[in-house]
């Protein structure tokens, strides 16, 4: 595939573009054109981003197809992202995929989008997205787009009551659910005993006598708030819904009642290992009572990168070691 030269500026592809226009207005006609220029696509707009565990989901809009019947599909863009270099002139990106027109597109909302499973958690990646026809290409798209997957919870992790019937059920330890990950069997593997001593639970569930439930901390180090209640237009937890981890509004405490719909963001410091910080993230998906005993269902991210509080998801390797760059 042959690499074309992309640039962001709007203004120099309405200049290039204003010379064949002029042509075409001013010698040609629908009927007798024969040398005319036709223009190259417009670049896809809204594009914007979401991740999770080992994946960044891409999406952009469909209006390069309003302006032209001549579209065959986009191509998505990607780079491994140092904060500060967006205002590199030089900077790279690399091609990871293409998706034809009609592919992955939803009609309701008009926007297409691409899974990018090929990253690392952890890493930012900045994406771009061009489209193409059989004879040109468009400029990439002028949104600065920048994402980072990390671990999270595919489906809602069962926390039980330390209460109740099954005690060493009771605790969740983020850094080790993220250490075996959300896939297969090991969901759960977060899930730990609260109870042992020398425990490595971050958190455990405990009902009161009313039946109401309450998260609690399990040392000094470990800060915990409740930041609010996010559905989404179903009325499900909307766990996307908290993206960055507060600055203040922490429990004094250290415990809060958990509430359906609530998502709750954690910050843990390892004062005697590592010496790191973490932050992490809890939406409650559900709570129940049944012959299981007493129960929370949740879900859950944390942030592998020390003291980044960005909660949306091994040294990273760059995306041109077998691909062909693009200059911007």
């Amino acid at each position: 595939m042959t690499r074309m030269r992309h640039l962001r500026r709007g203004g120099a592809w309405l200049a290039m573009l204003a010379v064949p226009l002029i042509l075409a207005l001013a010698g040609c006609s629908d009927d007798d054109c024969v040398s005319c220029v036709e223009p190259p696509p417009v670049a896809p707009t809204q594009v914007y981003s979401s991740s999770g565990d080992g994946q960044v989901v891409v999406y952009w809009n469909d209006y390069p197809e309003i302006y032209s019947d001549r579209i065959q599909g986009y191509r998505i863009w990607s780079r491994v992202f140092t904060p500060g270099d967006q205002d590199d002139p030089s900077r790279e990106f690399y091609l990871i995929g293409e998706v034809s027109v009609g592919q992955n597109y939803d009609p309701y909302s008009g926007q297409y989008h691409y899974v990018d499973a090929e990253v690392d958690n952890a890493v930012d990646y900045e994406y771009a997205v061009s489209a193409f026809t059989a004879a040109d290409e468009s400029y990439l798209s002028f949104e600065f787009v920048v994402d980072t997957p990390l671990p999270m919870s595919e489906t809602p992790v069962t926390i039980h009551d330390v209460d109740g019937e099954s005690p060493a059920l009771a605790g969740f330890d983020f850094s080790r659910a993220a250490q075996f990950g959300e896939y297969g069997e090991n969901g759960d593997q977060g899930v730990v005993d609260p109870t042992v001593a020398g425990t490595e639970a971050d958190v455990r569930v405990r009902f009161d006598q009313a039946g109401v439930p309450w998260l609690e901390t399990m040392r000094a180090s470990v800060r915990i708030q409740d930041y609010g209640t996010f559905l989404d237009g179903d009325g499900d937890l909307d766990f996307e819904g908290v993206s960055w981890a507060p600055e203040f509004g922490w429990s004094e405490s250290g415990v809060v009642e958990l509430i359906p719909g609530h998502i709750y963001v954690v910050e843990i410091y390892d004062e005697f290992g590592a010496q790191s910080l973490h932050y992490a993230k809890l939406g409650v998906d559900s709570i129940a009572s049944g012959p299981t005993g007493r129960t929370v269902r949740v879900m859950w991210a944390y942030q592998l990168v020390n003291g980044l509080p960005e909660l949306s998801a091994p040294e990273p390797v760059s995306r041109g070691d077998q691909l062909d760059p693009i200059r911007l």
